[in-house]
């Protein structure tokens, strides 16, 4: 008799719903990680803001209330591929991400806030961005306009739900 080698219907089934499975689990995955590498460009944007915000609150012990007053472009000037303009409101940086961004963060906003240390303006400021948890002893300044999910902040800036 001839032996007849190769695989069955039944093992090639098996290990294409195998391959199936796997892909479904990394492509969400995979995703989530395309649109946390995009928002990075958000946090390039403001970093060169912040000296500005510094520079005012230096000067004048209070943070600017807007773009024009911290001596930045309007909020519809401060873009980028992934980001479709950032406003300045109390010292808060609020980046809307548009552009060319995935869809599932289109038109979503994230916070970045100065942190100053309660009770001392002469302290260094630091800052924190999205639903970070703020550190005993400072307080965040300005509104936390986030809107993104949970799931698409960076991790320094998730907090705890």
């Amino acid at each position: 008799m001839n032996q007849v080698k190769g695989f069955t219907l039944i093992e090639l089934m098996i290990v294409v719903s195998i391959i199936g499975i796997l892909a479904a689990i990394a492509l969400p995955a995979y995703q989530a990680y395309v649109i946390r590498a995009q928002i990075v460009e958000g946090f390039t944007l403001s970093e060169e803001l912040k000296p500005a915000i510094k520079e005012f609150y230096k000067d004048r012990g209070r943070f600017p209330k807007d773009n024009r007053e911290a001596g930045l472009p309007e909020a519809n000037k401060l873009i980028g591929n992934y980001v479709s303009g950032v406003e300045i409101s109390d010292g808060a940086i609020h980046i809307t991400f548009g552009q060319k961004i995935n869809l599932h963060i289109k038109d979503k906003v994230m916070s970045i806030r100065p942190l100053v240390v309660t009770g001392s303006p002469m302290s260094p400021m630091s800052w924190l961005c999205g639903n970070g948890e703020t550190p005993n002893g400072m307080e965040p300044i300005g509104e936390n306009k986030t809107s993104l999910e949970h799931v698409y902040m960076p991790s320094a800036c998730r907090g705890y739900p």
